[in-house]
Order: structure tokens, then C-alpha cells, then sequence
């Protein structure tokens, strides 16, 4: 009998981005606050008779090809431990494709994990994040899931308890903007390093208190400046999103994605009528633990 296997692939967003220099291997040293979310995408890993990896997608804007993160995270699994690939997956996507919410790595990140389920291979968490890392940066984080301080150039991972009752979120991305990753860095000029270092050690501390006045008063994210200035659709929605008071509003990685933290459902809509008549897909979310 041929083997499946259903996972979820959650989002993540950035709770403060801080973009301290290049490094001399072409990476950018950062310092951010990662969080998994409720918006999630299904990957369906299952055996088939065709040689090969099969990539099927609901999202025309998803490449099928070996350039997708999904079929390179299988193609690097299955030869080393040199499993024949007979392999098909499907990606019913959720989560909007370039929108600074890791959706190709959390979908890379589900494919390691299944397969090691599927194949029952003896694997640990960190054997498969050091594998993963060769794939993206964000890809070791998802493999985990909840809350992180990820520092390097992301690989360098904590681990902390999320607040709780968990936060919820409002994800609204604007429709038809798409935002390189790559593009952004290239883009980012650095600014006063010291001033934010001083900022970003509050963030993490305001954010588990879920004491959102504080965490207003000192997240950021370093990439605003270059996605903002390009996209002023995207400053405009975080503005609406904003003008309640009651929440924190921040980019997600390069964007365009803007999210918004809220104590409870209620504040999160009440901020979500703010953004009627724009052109913006609107997710309300909540936080994440560590994935299941």
C-alpha cells in the first residue's frame, strides 16, 4: 500500500526586524522576533507509481519546477537517505505567496518532517535544521514553530514560550504587491545601530508580557524603510490597520504584508473595518506554540 501524509505549514511574521550589517559571505546579520501563526497552508505528501516529484498547487503563482523550495527540500531527503523518489505533493496554499510570511519555507519545512515520518527515518529536530538551512533561512525556524529570537542570519534560534492567552492577529496583505526578499536587502541602507540595539532588547520582554503599550513604544523593522518608500499602498494599510490605538502594527520580513497584534478578537475587528474598500486580502489569526 502507498504511503500519504497530510501536514500544516504555518506562517510566520516578524515581531521587529533588526538589520545590523552585510556580512562578507553576502548575508545580512539580523536580529528578529519570529512567530508562528494560525494561517497555514495543507502539504499532502504521497508515494505514486511515476518516478519522479510531482508538485500540484491551488496557486498558479507557485512554481512546479525543482526551483520551488518543496521539491529542493524532497530532492535533498530522499538522496540523502537514498530513498528513490516516487513522489507526489500537493501545496493547497493559504498563505499568500511573496508577502514576508514564509510560505515556500514553512511548505519546505513540512515536506522535511513528513518525509521523516513517512519513511520513518531516525531524524532529530536539529539534524534537520542544519539540513534545512542550506534551503533558507526562515526554514529551520518553521521546522520548530512558536516563538524564536533568531539571530546570524537566522539560524542562530531561541526558543521561548509564546504569551498567554495567545494573542490575535490580523494579517492583511495588499492584493497584486509582491515583494522580494532579496530586492529588500540589497535596498536596505543601515542606520543608528546603537539606538536600536537599545530598542530591540525591550521587544521580546514587552511582547511575552503582552504589555502592547511597551511593545508599541519600541518594535520596528529595519525593512519598512526600503518597502514603504517603493509601496506606499502598504504604509496606507498599516496606517488604517493602526487607527484604532488599540493594537501593535508592524511589516512582516520584506512585506508586503502588514499584521496587527490585539488582546482579543473583538479589538482585532474593530481595527480589520478600518481597511473596507481597499484592495487587501485580511486574515485574523492567532498566535502559535511550537507545532504539533
Amino acid at each position: 500500500m502507498k504511503k500519504s501524509l497530510m501536514l500544516s505549514a504555518p506562517a510566520k511574521i516578524n515581531i521587529g526586524l533588526w538589520v545590523k550589517h552585510k556580512r562578507q559571505d553576502g548575508y545580512h546579520e539580523l536580529a528578529s522576533i519570529m512567530q508562528t501563526i494560525s494561517l497555514s497552508d495543507t502539504i499532502t505528501l504521497k508515494e505514486v507509481s511515476e518516478p519522479g516529484i510531482q508538485i500540484f498547487c491551488n496557486n498558479p503563482d507557485v512554481p512546479l519546477d525543482s526551483t520551488n523550495l518543496v521539491h529542493r527540500a524532497a530532492t535533498l531527503f530522499l538522496e540523502k537517505f537514498s530513498i528513490e523518489p516516487y513522489l507526489a505533493i500537493n501545496i493547497d496554499k493559504k498563505i499568500p505567496v511573496a508577502a514576508g510570511l514564509a510560505g515556500g519555507s514553512t511548505d519546505a519545512a513540512a515536506v522535511f518532517t513528513g518525509l521523516a515520518r513517512m519513511y520513518d527515518k531516525a531524524i532529530t529536530v536539529n539534524d534537520l535544521m542544519n539540513m534545512a538551512l542550506t534551503h533558507g533561512s526562515d526554514i529551520p525556524f518553521v521546522l520548530h514553530g512558536g516563538l524564536a529570537l533568531a539571530e546570524g542570519r537566522g539560524e542562530n534560534l531561541k526558543f521561548f514560550e509564546p504569551p498567554r492567552p495567545p494573542l490575535s492577529v490580523v494579517v492583511a496583505v495588499p492584493v497584486g504587491v509582491k515583494v522580494s526578499t532579496r530586492w529588500a536587502y540589497e535596498n536596505y541602507v543601515p542606520g543608528n545601530n546603537s539606538a536600536k540595539g537599545e530598542a530591540f532588547a525591550q521587544i521580546l520582554e514587552a511582547y511575552r508580557r503582552r504589555d502592547l503599550d511597551n511593545l508599541r513604544r519600541y518594535v520596528f523593522n529595519d525593512l519598512e524603510s526600503v518597502t514603504l518608500h517603493r509601496h506606499p499602498e502598504v504604509e496606507k494599510i498599516k496606517q488604517l490597520l493602526d487607527s484604532t490605538g488599540e493594537g501593535v502594527v508592524l511589516m512582516s520580513g520584506s512585506g508586503p504584508s502588514v499584521f496587527g497584534l490585539f488582546v482579543d478578537r473583538k479589538a482585532a475587528m474593530r481595527a480589520v473595518k478600518n481597511l473596507h474598500g481597499q484592495k487587501v486580502d485580511v486574515f485574523i489569526e492567532h498566535i502559535k506554540r511550537k507545532n504539533q
